[in-house]
């Protein structure tokens, strides 16, 4: 069992399609979060080192990508998540929406009334930059 901890919605001029190229490729992750430090292809995901204060610093994740949605889905560090980003819209805008589920018991280790706030903030804070990565004409490879 798990539980919304938030959600954040952008509109943005980006084509839904290359929102979906960025977000399916873990390795542009840090493009658009400066808190990674190091990405590194394991298995079937990234392991991704984050520069502390971070409440993952150390994490293992896994993308699963459909039509119109990216799950991330993180394991093995302070606190388990999954990110899914549902993308809809035209040419011309999508709506963005990010997702943050936990686990049901993630608030026995994590008093999730004060992470919530915190993560959503610094979550909308990495959307934005999500946002101008892929207003902008910078190359993303696949």
């Amino acid at each position: 069992m798990s539980e919304i901890l938030f959600q954040n919605h952008v509109l943005t001029r980006a084509p839904q399609q290359r929102l979906q190229k960025i977000l399916s490729n873990p390795e542009t992750l840090r493009l658009w979060d400066n808190e990674i430090t190091q990405i590194a292809a394991v298995g079937n995901g990234v392991d991704i080192t984050r520069q502390a204060p971070a409440l993952n610093t150390h994490e293992h994740l896994t993308v699963t990508a459909s039509a119109n949605q990216v799950i991330y889905h993180s394991q093995d560090g302070n606190l388990a998540y999954q990110l899914t980003f549902t993308l809809s819209g035209d040419d011309n805008q999508t709506t963005l929406t990010e997702t943050l589920t936990v686990p049901a018991t993630a608030g026995n280790l994590v008093p999730l009334n004060l992470l919530a706030p915190i993560a959503k903030h610094a979550f909308a804070q990495k959307l934005a930059a999500l946002v101008a990565l892929a207003e902008s004409d910078w190359e993303v490879s696949d």
